[in-house]
């Protein structure tokens, strides 16, 4: 159940934030470590040349890393003996609540195996059940980081830790 990756972002300057497709990436020789820093850094022409330096005088090549996740709300039928926890279960975008959130799911499953230890079937689909929406909720939080873009990146983003964010 592998969605297409978003996207990756990139800025102009002045100007909003946006994705681009894998395809972008695809054109890019990225076994030229020179030639890929360079024509990464023209996207931020205009920008302080301290702050292109950090691409085209890394240490290290500059690599591909698309983000993948699964869709938000993703669930499965219930298989018996069988479970999944953490980002196997819900892997989501880059948000902070990654390990956060599979800790949260171990001890939740965890309680619930000691609590009804005879009962590992019934305990797994109560995982699940409970599971499912929690997934949401901490992937919800990454979908509204990941849709941040336009001209007003820093003004939605302390909208979304203040009160006028609700």
């Amino acid at each position: 159940h592998r969605t297409a990756p978003r996207p990756p972002l990139r800025g102009d300057c002045p100007g909003p934030l946006r994705r681009e497709p894998q395809e972008w990436f695809d054109v890019i020789d990225f076994s030229d470590s020179a030639a890929a820093a360079a024509r990464i850094a023209q996207e931020f022409d205009g920008w302080a040349p301290e702050l292109t330096a950090l691409i085209t005088d890394a240490d290290l090549p500059p690599l591909p890393r698309p983000i993948f996740a699964l869709p938000l709300g993703h669930t499965w039928d219930r298989v018996p003996g069988v479970t999944l926890l953490g980002d196997a279960a819900h892997l989501l975008a880059p948000n902070g609540e990654g390990a956060n959130s599979a800790m949260y799911d171990g001890a939740e499953l965890g309680k619930a195996i000691a609590a009804h230890p005879d009962d590992i079937e019934a305990v797994l689909g109560q995982y699940e059940e409970a599971m499912f929406p929690r997934s949401v909720e901490f992937g919800s939080i990454g979908a509204e980081l990941h849709e941040l873009d336009g001209e007003d990146v820093a003004e939605g983003l302390i909208d979304m830790y203040t009160d006028s964010g609700n």
